[in-house]
């Protein structure tokens, strides 16, 4: 298909009309909000992160001989904090949720029947309640095994 004389005019106006126009100018670069706020940077705070992460395997290696020899107390210890972290998730906003003693309540059944008299209503709080149904089960279990070797 063969372009008209009008077509290719109009093309050829188009395409120059391209080749004159400048670049945008890139923007200049915002601020480090963490350096400015916070006194460390985005590339300082990947690097520290990823160098956490690489030794994530020997924290998981501490964190499960301390559970395997102890317990009862990581047990207590994670419902304990898992609560206190539900209470600051949903205080406030949460009408079931009035005490500490109310959140302890309702992380300790997320650890086990999952007794339903209250419900989680923050992200924060769904979250917390969800981690908890996930490891509180096999904490309690564990808690509960006597070990052989005692």
């Amino acid at each position: 298909m063969a372009l008209t004389p009008d077509q290719e005019k109009a093309l050829d106006q188009l395409v120059a009309q391209m080749r004159q126009t400048q670049p945008k100018p890139t923007p200049p670069p915002q601020p480090d909000l963490l350096q400015t706020w916070l006194g460390i940077s985005q590339d300082d705070l990947s690097g520290k992160i990823f160098a956490l992460l690489g030794q994530k395997d020997e924290y998981e290696k501490r964190f499960l001989d301390w559970v395997n020899a102890n317990p009862l107390d990581a047990n207590v210890e994670f419902l304990g904090l898992a609560a206190w972290a539900f209470y600051q998730a949903e205080k406030g906003v949460n009408p079931k949720i009035l005490t500490y003693v109310d959140a302890f309540y309702y992380i300790s059944t997320c650890a086990s029947v999952g007794f339903a008299d209250m419900f989680a209503v923050t992200q924060a709080g769904r979250t917390i309640a969800g981690i908890v149904m996930m490891i509180g089960p096999s904490l309690t279990g564990r808690a509960l095994d006597y070990p052989d070797s005692r």
